[in-house]
């Protein structure tokens, strides 16, 4: 199998510890590094993202449904508990993908336009979405004792997504010398809740974690 995907997407690095997590090896191509191979995400994927999972004559887009692929694929370890504790593993996936996906569109893709007189009403709005689904996932890891998984009785997806971004947001002030779009980020105004940080710091010192870096 083989993974296009960028060292610092949040997005990649969930797979790429789903990976890690199910003790399966693929073959790394990094497309912001190699022109070569941003050019094979873009034929690839309509969609001009990372990650893109190849293997063998499939490709599968989008860093959930490549998880659910794995899942599928190499059912144990599982990423998604069973029953109940399953479902908040989708809950807490979702509030954890929608902080990158609006911070990004609003600090990279779309800044552009922030010198429009309507920016900062927009800036606003979805920038306070990002802002409570940050504070409430604060208020799901701080109802687990230190060190406890976040559903069900092992690391899995819940975890790996909140790990993810949590270091993603951490990072993006470093970058930002020499990735201006980093620092557009930044400039939106969001926090990181310190029970995150917390929360996080629990995980930084996992085998699969620290092999990420």
């Amino acid at each position: 199998m083989i993974l296009y995907h960028f060292p610092t997407s949040p997005f990649a690095r969930r797979v790429r510890l789903a990976l890690a997590l199910k003790g399966v090896s693929v073959e790394l191509r990094d497309a912001r590094a190699v022109p070569e191979h941003r050019a094979e995400v873009n034929r690839l994927n309509p969609l001009h993202t990372v990650p893109v999972l190849v293997d063998g004559d499939r490709v599968v887009l989008d860093s959930t449904a490549i998880c659910h692929y794995l899942e599928r694929k190499f059912p144990t370890p599982p990423l998604w508990p069973a029953g109940m504790a399953g479902a908040e593993t989708f809950e807490i996936m979702a509030l954890s993908d929608s902080v990158p996906s609006i911070l990004s569109d609003l600090g990279m893709r779309y800044y552009a336009l922030h010198a429009d007189p309507h920016f900062a009403q927009v800036r606003e709005l979805m920038v306070g979405r990002a802002q409570r689904a940050l504070d409430a996932l604060a208020l799901r890891v701080a109802k687990r004792t230190s060190g406890a998984p976040l559903c069900g009785d092992s690391w899995g997806g819940a975890d790996i997504a909140v790990y993810c971004l949590v270091t993603w947001l951490e990072g993006l002030p470093g970058r930002a010398p020499h990735f201006p779009p980093a620092g557009q980020v930044v400039s939106l105004g969001w926090t990181i809740p310190a029970g995150l940080t917390v929360w996080t710091d629990q995980h930084r010192r996992r085998p699969d974690v620290a092999a990420l870096d």
